[in-house]
């Protein structure tokens, strides 16, 4: 019985290694590197359907191939979506830039004061996981300082403790907000992606409502308010109106 198990073990295994997320990831790249782009997506989209995982790479590579084949509001989704997930990738940046400027849509974001702007680009600056890290090490060496300061056998110990403590508890309690900040823009914040080719925005949630102005597919709005199937979106410039959802997709 054991022999007939093992058979069969050793018989299968190319097959469980052919539907492993890892394999069908490299059989991906594989495609891409051999300007198969339909392929790759395909596979990329199979790891992230059936295998039910995602990371801020796959979206890249995914975006990469929709880009290649000029699908530019899906190569803009995923680059979004692989922004959430790493916020400081330079590349993801570019190529969403570049993605940006073959949609037909030219908005100019409203100006922000500097310090929200500057908030935004160091919570941005480093995932959540990151500062998260980053929070458990300056708390951990801040509990030490404390230590030092309450146990020191001699002024100097417990001087550098009380201030090495203070620092630390500071740069912890920093960190920690950054963490939250960033864990809460990733999980509240809803936006989204225009796919309908033109879709006209209402002054309300319903057809006979006044049209306000006209978004294209690619352009990327925020999620305000829903009203059954009608969602409030605001885009760029400041612009609100109504939308059907199904013109979107959530980031």
């Amino acid at each position: 019985m054991k022999s007939i198990f093992f058979i069969l073990l050793v018989a299968l295994s190319p097959f469980a290694k052919a539907l492993s997320p890892d394999a069908i990831f490299a059989d991906a790249n594989k495609a891409y590197t051999s300007n198969d782009f339909k392929k790759a997506v395909l596979l990329y989209e199979q790891v992230l359907k059936e295998n039910k995982l995602e990371s801020a790479v796959l979206y890249y590579n995914l975006g990469n191939s929709y880009f290649k084949l000029t699908d530019f509001p899906n190569a803009i989704l995923n680059y979004h979506r692989a922004l959430r997930l790493n916020p400081d990738d330079a590349d993801v940046q570019s190529n969403l830039n570049l993605a940006n400027a073959k949609i037909q849509d030219r908005i100019e974001p409203i100006p922000e004061l500097f310090y929200f702007r500057w908030a935004k680009q160091l919570r941005n600056a480093l995932s959540t996981d990151t500062w998260a890290v980053f929070f458990l090490l300056f708390f951990t060496f801040s509990a030490l300082g404390w230590i030092f300061y309450i146990v020191g056998n001699s002024v100097g110990i417990k001087k550098t403790g009380f201030y090495l403590g203070l620092i630390l508890s500071f740069l912890s309690l920093f960190t920690f907000g950054m963490a939250w900040s960033a864990k809460q823009y990733q999980e509240t914040v809803k936006e989204a992606i225009v796919f309908s080719g033109s879709v006209s925005v209402k002054s309300s949630p319903a057809e006979s409502g006044t049209s306000l102005f006209v978004v294209h597919a690619g352009t990327f709005v925020s999620i305000t308010d829903q009203v059954g199937d009608w969602v409030k979106v605001k885009i760029p410039d400041g612009n609100e109106g109504w939308i059907l959802m199904a013109d979107l997709e959530v980031i």
